[in-house]
């Protein structure tokens, strides 16, 4: 008798493990690792939809490990043939209305949402200002995977749980599935805090009180006024206090020179997003970023593997506090006390940013921003504006805001 082939060999033992697996009443494990971009500290991949016609469409998604729910532009979806339903639901400034869950795949798996409700982002603009994407993937639409964020090689990994070999040190991190986030406890001067953990932030974030008070205990803690450069995110209050706090500990590892920013007390209070214990903030990009991240939405639990120090210049910046208009244009709402002189001189509130640079024109994205006017403390920066609808050339100077 001859020996069976090689793939005889591969189709029986794919046949055996797929029978296996439904004697014990489980689906065979699914997984998949894709690229993963992260810009402006944020991990942002590529879902892919069908549309009606049969044909496919690819969008990017910011990853954010703490949301809630799905949000999709309108545009797309109305390409894959999703329709809103109900009332306008209105949220800081836009609107959204229900739709059913979509089915997505991401690196050729599908992904099931349906843990998660789904929104569309009404109006032709994208529900962010802050990034060239076109929709948000949260944490409640995964909460039945093993999600690995390596941050260092730019890559995600989505599976059933056991899909992957856990690495890196492992801690608690309770899973608030009412509200879709996940938690972990960080040591800071000797005391602990409860966090969020929020890949879809880009800074961390942390009651006013708190920082305010931290800043009295240690005033050799840099601080400012203003939410520039990183900090210069959707919902921001413009007079923002930012902190740097020289260390946080997760775990044995610690984390230098992480910057905090302010939010108003009530957003991370005793009962905020259900959890079961006190809140003081949300740990963001600017400190994940410096670890391969695994979060386990199963078995509630993080695996953290360092990778590289963090920036200590993350915010040597000209010091504007900015937004977009519809039509990608940067609008000047205010500027940080911590600017040069030649910055408060030149620039005024409601000053709109048509150019940066010799290249660097609308429309922008407030990370595309904050990198173009970000640079070399003493770096001079060109720009082109509009006030009050008079073109103008103006320059700024990159200082160290703290």
């Amino acid at each position: 008798m001859r020996p069976p082939s090689t793939l005889l060999v591969l189709v029986c033992t794919l046949i055996l493990g797929h029978l296996s697996s439904y004697a014990q009443g489980q689906p065979s494990a699914q997984s998949v690792s894709v690229p993963m971009s992260v810009e402006g500290n944020a991990p942002i991949v590529t879902l892919t939809f069908r549309r009606p016609d049969g044909g496919v469409r690819t969008a990017r998604f910011i990853f954010d490990s703490g949301g809630g729910a799905i949000i999709l532009d309108e545009g797309l979806a109305t390409e894959i043939g999703l329709k809103p339903e109900g009332p306008a639901i209105s949220e800081e400034g836009q609107q959204y209305r229900t739709m059913d869950v979509p089915a997505a795949f991401i690196g050729g798996m599908p992904l099931d949402m349906r843990t998660s409700r789904a929104f569309v982002h009404l109006g032709p603009a994208s529900f962010t200002n802050r990034d060239s994407v076109e929709g948000l993937l949260p944490g409640k639409a995964l909460e039945r995977y093993q999600v690995v964020l390596d941050y260092p090689r730019q890559q995600l990994s989505v599976g059933a749980p056991g899909s992957f070999p856990h690495r890196g040190e492992k801690l608690p991190c309770p899973y608030i599935a009412s509200s879709g986030h996940p938690r972990v406890d960080v040591e800071i001067g000797g005391a602990t805090y409860g966090f969020l953990l929020d890949t879809g932030t880009k800074l961390t974030l942390m009651r006013e009180d708190t920082l305010q008070r931290w800043s009295k205990e240690h005033p050799d803690w840099p601080s400012s006024t203003g939410a520039v450069g990183p900090a210069n995110v959707d919902g921001a209050p413009d007079d923002a206090f930012l902190l740097r706090i020289p260390g946080l500990q997760l775990g044995s590892f610690t984390a230098k020179s992480v910057v905090a920013a302010s939010r108003p007390n009530w957003t991370f209070s005793a009962t905020s997003y259900e959890t079961p214990a006190a809140i003081v903030g949300a740990l963001g990009g600017n400190v994940l970023s410096r670890f391969r991240v695994e979060i386990d939405y199963p078995e509630q639990l993080l695996f953290l593997e360092p990778s590289i120090a963090g920036q200590s210049h993350d915010f040597d910046t000209v010091g504007l506090v900015l937004t977009t208009n519809s039509a990608g244009q940067l609008i000047v709402r205010a500027v940080s006390p911590s600017a040069s002189s030649v910055t408060r001189q030149n620039i005024l509130p409601g000053d709109i940013i048509v150019q940066i640079g010799g290249s660097g024109r609308a429309p922008f994205t407030l990370t595309t921003a904050a990198r173009a006017l970000s640079g070399v403390v003493g770096e001079r920066k060109h720009l082109r504006i509009l006030r009050h609808g008079k073109p103008m050339s103006v320059t700024v100077v990159v200082s160290r805001i703290l």
